[in-house]
């Protein structure tokens, strides 16, 4: 980015110059709230695998005593 101004007080902070938006230039901060973010993505694919299995074991139970019901009334 060009056209940065540091912010007084605020040394991982800067100012864009012709927005006046305020953006994070520590490198350090920025890396380790992406390392945050791709952790937090997979733990939330990781949710969503379980619930898919957990789903497919509950229809697989369902057919498993459709199947024994079918054969007892027999």
């Amino acid at each position: 980015m060009k056209n940065l101004k540091n912010i007084e007080g605020h040394s991982g902070y800067a100012r864009v110059g012709d927005t006046g938006v305020v953006v994070n230039i520590n490198k350090a901060e920025i890396e380790a709230a992406r390392k945050r973010k791709a952790e937090r993505i997979k733990k939330e694919k990781e949710l969503f695998d379980l619930k898919n299995e957990v789903s497919d074991i509950k229809d697989m139970l369902k057919v498993i005593v459709e199947k024994l019901d079918g054969r007892n009334s027999n």
